[in-house]
């Protein structure tokens, strides 16, 4: 298949084997669209989850931060499904993010993506929602996995920003000019300006997930954590949005057109020979959270 008939299957419904690969301490974002996947096994079988780098104030370094992640993926497998949780492999990412497009960063996941890969003859599915080091590293060191995976990515900012210095993007520019440049099967959920719809506030989220369960009510606490001043608060629940990309692929608006460049100084280049890609360009946040919501208060 063409990279358009890839790219169609990304959004026919049917059940889709995927590699998480997760900054899942960064903020509260990540617990959610993790739990939500495990809970979802009619669209999406899990192979493995990997755990990506960050850095920012709840981490000291890039391998603070991914050691941080590796540790909460754990934690919300075990408050999701214990039985689950012991059959997916969970792998370290990069202790670093990549300096030069052409080095990849040895890691653990990094190796994982590529047997995984590599190993299967189905199309395997990487779901990333943080700095993209892990999958480019993986794409650098082995660029035959290109041709047999697709990549749903939520990183950048809208195509129409004057920059794209968006949290995933910005800490691994490298990483990102080598995964815009592979040619892989690429599907963005870009941020500011399109993810930025999927809003949800405390009084939503306490209403439908508080006291159903543990793993709602970790999610509860988190959430309220995550500000100093609720009163008139919302936040951006990021994540959930690429898993949706396969359980209520609906609710994504998209468009297939050339892929940017994505120059040093985080901006976007356009070239209208580069090769296709699909690009989210609007998000009906109403259905994905019906969806998310559901399954997190109905868990047993």
């Amino acid at each position: 298949m063409d990279n358009f008939e890839i790219l169609a299957a990304l959004r026919d419904g049917t059940k889709k084997k995927i590699i998480l690969d997760t900054d899942c301490f960064n903020e509260v974002d990540d617990q959610y669209a993790l739990a939500y996947a495990m809970l979802s096994p009619d669209k999406v079988e899990i192979l493995s989850v990997n755990a990506a780098p960050f850095l920012n104030s709840r981490s000291t370094s890039a391998g603070d931060g991914m050691e941080k992640s590796y540790n909460e993926i754990f934690r919300i497998m075990k408050l999701t499904d214990p039985v689950l949780a012991e059959k997916i492999p969970v792998y370290r990412g990069s202790e670093s993010f990549m300096t030069d497009p052409k080095v990849y960063v040895q890691s653990d996941a990094c190796d994982n993506i590529i047997n995984t890969v590599m190993n299967s003859e189905e199309l395997i599915y990487i779901v990333a929602v943080g700095a993209i080091t892990n999958v480019a590293s993986a794409i650098v060191k082995c660029p035959e996995i290109a041709k047999k995976a697709v990549l749903i990515w939520l990183g950048g900012h809208a195509l129409e920003r004057p920059d794209t210095k968006e949290f995933n993007l910005k800490q691994d520019i490298p990483g990102t000019q080598a995964v815009f440049d592979s040619g892989i099967a690429l599907y963005q959920i870009p941020c500011d300006g399109v993810c930025s719809q999927f809003i949800t506030t405390i009084p939503e989220v306490n209403y439908y997930l508080k006291g159903k369960n543990e793993l709602c009510d970790y999610l509860c606490k988190i959430t309220e954590s995550y500000t100093k001043n609720p009163y008139g608060w919302s936040k951006v629940i990021w994540d959930v949005t690429a898993i949706a990309a396969i359980t209520v692929p609906a609710a994504e608006e998209t468009v297939i057109i050339p892929r940017p460049y994505v120059t040093s100084d985080c901006r976007y280049a356009f070239d209208a020979a580069r090769a296709p890609y699909m690009y989210v360009r609007k998000i009906r946040r109403d259905p994905i959270y019906a969806d998310l919501f559901k399954k997190l208060s109905e868990k047993n």
